[in-house]
């Protein structure tokens, strides 16, 4: 009995020793280690944030891109998954078809990320969403969203199937996948937008910077682009 007793006021002084340390390492805000790491927990998603928006002061384009292509082979991992389990009933019946999440990967990265950087910032400027006085305009917003998913989604697509194919080692059946699945994949994307994508990506034109908006985008559009890769990798194989 004694000697638990010890132990007991042994493991409570050595918290009181190590109070001063959780309160310098969590600026004042945790006494023990438990809150210390329910901090950590909280602090994960600033941490990142407050890296990405840190990239985008030094480094606005590239860390567009490679955010725009993580995400799409991101996504296409998804679409392999699903494929899967339509197929076998297990969305890690094989391996993943590393080669197909390069080219996703290339084809945000170098086509569609740059695309989406300069896309926004002519849209802003040729129909600014916020007026000479800072507030913000529907329309012009709704104008934007709508020829990003109605007009320039055939520029995403083609410049999707295209580079893909390539990377794939697809190239002589580039001229084939477009005559046959460029307007069943544009139907597709028009489907996907109605029923859900734009009006979350109308709302995010609407209050965020243009900055962000590529990035949330890319966020948004992961459903966008494991539809899109699965139909558009259906034929392929």
């Amino acid at each position: 009995m004694a000697q638990m007793m010890q132990i007991t006021e042994a493991r409570s002084v050595n918290r009181r020793q190590m109070k001063p340390l959780y309160l310098a390492v969590s600026g004042g805000s945790c006494e023990n280690e438990d809150d210390l790491v329910n901090v950590k927990r909280r602090s994960i998603l600033p941490s990142m944030m407050s890296w990405y928006m840190s990239n985008m002061e030094k480094h606005e384009l590239a860390t567009k891109c490679l955010s725009t292509g993580c995400l799409a082979m991101f996504g296409d991992v998804c679409a392999q998954g699903i494929g899967q389990y339509l197929a076998n009933g297990n969305p890690f019946a094989n391996k993943l078809d590393k080669l197909r999440m390069i080219a996703m990967f290339a084809d945000g990265t170098l086509c569609t990320g740059p695309l989406l950087h300069y896309a926004y910032e002519l849209y802003e400027k040729v129909w600014p969403i916020y007026d000479s006085d800072g507030n913000r305009r529907l329309l012009p917003t709704l104008a934007h969203v709508l020829f990003d998913n109605f007009i320039m989604i055939v520029a995403y697509i083609s410049l999707m199937m295209f580079s893909t194919a390539l990377v794939e080692g697809r190239y002589q059946g580039i001229p084939h996948e477009f005559t046959h699945d460029l307007i069943p994949n544009i139907k597709t994307s028009y489907k996907a937008s109605v029923f859900g994508l734009m009006w979350i990506q109308l709302i995010s034109f609407y209050w965020l910077p243009v900055k962000l908006r590529v990035l949330a985008v890319n966020v948004i559009d992961i459903v966008w682009v494991i539809v899109m890769s699965f139909v558009t990798h259906l034929n392929r194989h």
